[in-house]
């Protein structure tokens, strides 16, 4: 446990600790806090904003405070914890996982979490020496663990309800570690987010079953998994991050008039200037759908039923 999170009763007449209350006398935690935060970032935070954020008390019954990367993670870290965690999710609503930095603030509240749920999305690679840094005892849990290396080229694991399934099993077995005591309440917990994922899945079969054309174009290339769990084909636009040049753009206008393409599928977090060229070409539309949506099963199912809409055309 970091030195900053205090535990227990009487553990020191200097710290000021009465019963299970912690009167802060001294700062010398805080101040470690400040060292590490301005060699890691850069930055000094007013000492009062430290101890708001940094230090509090742990006791039994209070939620674990865990972190993730992105909103579809706290849903299912929340179905395997329910109640009995608090989740942390760094990358704010709209903001591009490939470039989003993390601000000061959230690194004092990474000094008082138990564990990262890490799923290897750029900005996350980026910083996660500095997230350690700042918490050298919080536990970094690798959900990308069990699904294929082959597979990890591209990190949109959380899109295909099959490798949310293996993630679920993570989540579940860290949590069971952190509270050995709710381990059976986690498990109930990842028993019944799995027939939910099945009943998921069954439900995304039924609206792409029967259509003839199973193509579809995206702006940035994150459905593959979705995709290739219910047989469809993903032409991209954007190709290692970028967007297609004049001889790219040529070539995927051509292969999705090819595909009969009548809808170019694009995300919020990005500039959509060249969906919506591409869509103009083929006399389509560009639709916008959101992979990062905390509301993840409703969303989901939403996004397949706006593909099979536009296969079905």
């Amino acid at each position: 446990m970091p030195p900053f999170l205090l535990t227990g009763r009487r553990v020191s007449r200097k710290m000021g600790i009465k019963g299970d209350v912690v009167e802060h006398k001294s700062i010398r935690p805080m101040k470690i806090i400040r060292r590490v935060l301005k060699k890691t970032i850069g930055v000094v935070m007013p000492l009062g904003a430290v101890m708001a954020l940094a230090v509090y008390p742990v006791f039994a019954g209070v939620p674990l405070p865990v972190a993730v990367s992105i909103s579809p993670q706290a849903c299912f870290v929340r179905h395997i914890g329910g109640t009995r965690v608090r989740v942390f999710v760094m990358l704010p609503s709209g903001a591009s996982p490939a470039t989003y930095e993390p601000k000061p603030r959230q690194l004092l509240r990474l000094s008082k979490t138990l564990a990262y749920f890490r799923i290897r999305v750029p900005f996350e690679n980026a910083w996660m020496g500095k997230f350690t840094s700042v918490n050298p005892k919080m536990r970094v849990v690798d959900t990308t663990r069990g699904i294929s290396e082959r597979r990890l080229n591209d990190p949109h694991i959380w899109l295909a309800p099959a490798l949310v399934k293996v993630q679920a099993r993570t989540i579940c077995k860290a949590l069971s570690a952190l509270d050995p005591a709710s381990r059976k309440f986690y498990e109930q917990n990842l028993a019944r987010f799995e027939e939910k994922l099945s009943l998921l899945s069954e439900k995304i079969e039924t609206l792409f079953r029967g259509l003839k054309r199973r193509t579809i174009v995206v702006y940035h290339p994150c459905w593959g998994y979705f995709a290739q769990e219910f047989g469809l084909k993903q032409i991209a636009v954007q190709h290692e991050g970028k967007s297609p040049g004049a001889s790219a753009l040529a070539g995927l206008i051509t292969a999705a008039r090819k595909a009969h393409a009548r809808c170019i599928f694009a995300q919020p977090q990005f500039d959509t200037r060249s969906a919506r060229i591409l869509a103009g070409q083929i006399g389509g539309k560009v639709v916008l759908i959101d992979p990062l949506a905390e509301a993840w099963e409703r969303n989901l199912l939403d996004v397949a039923g706006r593909m099979a809409a536009c296969l079905g055309k």
